[in-house]
């Protein structure tokens, strides 16, 4: 028989929670798994010409190797969520100023020393000049000739590099239309990402209910910070992750099912209070549990895995997301399982396709850690029984 999720218990006031009154999240994968069905059709009634033309530009073109019907579907909502939540934020922003942005972002990930300077730098510019209109409605209606901009825009928070270059293929792909059905489909994305926020709302909304506490309450008194954009965002945007995970995952599911290795990737939040102490063996990019406390969440289930034949390595943050994915690009024998917060869901989900990586996702069943959600951090939990599923390749009762 398989072993029971295990309930963690979190406080109270956490920017979303995936587990209801039960104290599991088995209920938020049956509701997702149905409401991305829904979501799905609703695409397709809507823009599968728009798909039709997408995936034969993509493959004919751009040559790109094919992605599930899905995900298409998935990155025409991201175009939608950006053009309704960043257009504006875009057209205003001078162009000299999202070219620094992006500079301070490229220094900050190449030089250590830079790193503190660039992002005060960074923080100044997103709130003097990036975020005041993000959310607010476009002057005009938004049309193709505007995404280079917004695509410019995108790259230079830092936030959003691998949408941006989802977001670069559709810019491909329209500007082969004729300028009236090019802006047939722009407005059709803007607006099915505005069908999606009301239906998600409604379905998902349960979920996300701390979210705008956190936005009117800890996040408003932060002031000028480097994280600002990302943890800025909206319900909706954490309700797109949530289907994400889930359309992702089905389009990825038989690959990565296929292959004979499997590596776990957790987030060091889950060690908690536990990570005072934390004796993890370290290799390089490698952060591999010691077995030093019983009772930490990462250490119970590096064993779990271990006895499926899975190897769990930490990722001690998001940004060195990338290095523990090198190895794997070019090793199609392994599979990989990235468990990650719900807004690195979708970014980590198109890199991980993007590198040609068998992939599967789990998203945190809460937040907590210290550098973006609490000023004291807290152990935060993901279902259990969820990886392990997905590990073996059984599929939910």
């Amino acid at each position: 028989m398989p072993k029971p999720a295990v309930s963690v218990v979190a406080p109270a006031g956490l920017v979303y929670d995936l587990r209801l009154a039960d104290g599991s999240s088995d209920g938020f994968y049956a509701v997702v798994a149905r409401f991305s069905d829904r979501v799905l059709t609703g695409i397709e009634e809507g823009a599968a010409d728009a798909l039709d033309g997408y995936t034969r530009h993509l493959q004919a073109v751009l040559r790109e190797p094919g992605r599930s019907r899905g995900e298409y579907a998935i990155e025409l909502l991201t175009l939608g969520q950006a053009l309704r939540r960043y257009g504006s934020a875009a057209e205003s922003t001078p162009g000299w100023i999202a070219d620094l942005a992006s500079e301070l972002f490229w220094l900050r990930h190449r030089s250590a020393q830079m790193k503190p300077v660039a992002d005060l730098v960074r923080a100044a510019l997103t709130r003097l000049f990036l975020m005041p209109r993000i959310g607010r409605k476009a002057a005009e209606r938004p049309r193709p000739g505007g995404l280079p901009r917004l695509i410019e825009w995108l790259h230079a928070t830092g936030e959003f590099e691998q949408e941006a270059m989802r977001l670069n293929n559709w810019r491909s792909f329209l500007g082969t239309l004729p300028e009236r059905q090019a802006s047939h489909w722009i407005e059709t994305a803007a607006a099915l990402f505005d069908w999606f926020g009301e239906e998600a709302e409604r379905a998902l909304g349960p979920y996300t209910r701390g979210v705008s506490r956190f936005l009117a309450g800890e996040y408003a008194a932060r002031g000028c910070r480097e994280d600002q954009i990302f943890c800025g965002k909206e319900p909706a945007e954490y309700h797109l992750s949530m289907v994400a995970a889930e359309v992702m995952n089905r389009g990825l599911r038989a690959e990565f099912e296929r292959t004979p290795h499997k590596a776990v990737l957790v987030p060091a939040c889950l060690r908690g209070a536990h990570a005072a102490n934390c004796r993890a063996h370290v290799q390089g990019v490698d952060m591999t549990c010691a077995a030093c406390d019983p009772g930490c969440t990462v250490n119970r289930i590096t064993r779990r895995m271990r006895s499926l034949g899975a190897t769990v390595y930490l990722v001690p943050h998001s940004t060195g997301f990338s290095r523990w994915l090198e190895r794997w690009q070019g090793a199609p024998e392994f599979g990989v399982i990235a468990v990650a917060c719900l807004l690195n869901i979708l970014p980590g989900g198109y890199e991980m396709r993007a590198r040609g990586i068998a992939s599967q996702c789990v998203p945190l069943d809460y937040p907590g850690c210290h550098k973006h959600w609490r000023p004291k951090g807290i152990a935060t939990g993901l279902n259990e029984q969820r990886l392990v599923q997905i590990v073996t390749g059984a599929r939910p009762c």
